[in-house]
């Protein structure tokens, strides 16, 4: 089916990306034959518009993918006769939603204070958007901001509401969420960086964000760990 033909409320959302539909055409082709492929496509596209009916008006925020490709992502595993650990596709959904971390990876390294500041004022300009957006759209992503530490290149941010959570959390998905969790990790290690999260909105009332160079002493305190749902977490050594 046709993008433009898909039976949605346009007014209140927007479609899944041309990156998320050839990921999810590339795990339909790795795990069916051609014409098994061609029929679940449909039906997750339907799965789709059907999960829209009941979520909250998204399609006016300024980073729509990172809600609306999630969406098609937990459709196809919803429909996915078989449904393949996530392990098996967490790569393909990091291509999907960060694979330009690769080329970043090449050009910026945290553990470079300037490098950091660059960060940091990246990652703060991403806050004020959220601010300036939740008055217009309260299930959009809040997003908290602390002052940066110029001292230690230390870059940090929490997130206190995640729309793919509440997805998850809504549809009963939260063993298929950390595939887009963990993207976060996998991105910062492309910067050359430690992201050391302990809790997520998943697992607690904020996903935690202290981002620091790969080398940086902090980053040796902890060690990455998976929890029983894939979910790498960040914990104390």
């Amino acid at each position: 089916m046709r993008e433009k033909d898909l039976p949605f409320d346009r007014g209140r959302h927007v479609c899944y990306s041309k990156q998320a539909k050839a990921c999810v055409q590339r795990l339909l082709r790795r795990y069916h034959d051609g014409p098994e492929a061609e029929k679940l496509w449909e039906r997750i596209q339907l799965k789709y518009c059907e999960y829209l009916e009941d979520e909250p008006a998204l399609g006016g925020v300024k980073l729509t993918r990172s809600i609306y490709d999630p969406i098609l992502i937990f459709a196809w595993y919803d429909v996915a006769p078989d449904k393949p650990p996530i392990e098996g596709f967490q790569q393909d959904v990091f291509e999907c939603f960060m694979g330009g971390f690769d080329a970043l990876g090449k050009v910026f390294d945290l553990n470079r204070r300037l490098d950091s500041r660059i960060a940091n004022i990246a990652f703060k300009r991403a806050a004020d958007t959220r601010v300036r957006e939740i008055g217009r759209f309260p299930g959009s992503f809040r997003m908290g901001f602390y002052e940066y530490d110029r001292d230690g290149g230390v870059v940090r941010y929490c997130f206190t509401q995640c729309p793919n959570a509440e997805f998850a959390k809504r549809h009963h998905m939260e063993h298929v969420l950390p595939v887009m969790c963990n993207c976060d990790h996998l991105a910062m290690q492309k910067l050359h960086a430690t992201l050391i999260r302990e809790g997520t909105c998943a697992t607690s009332d904020r996903c935690d964000y202290l981002i620091v160079g790969d080398k940086d002493p902090l980053a040796a305190k902890y060690e990455l760990v998976k929890n029983a749902d894939g979910l790498l977490l960040s914990v104390p050594k």
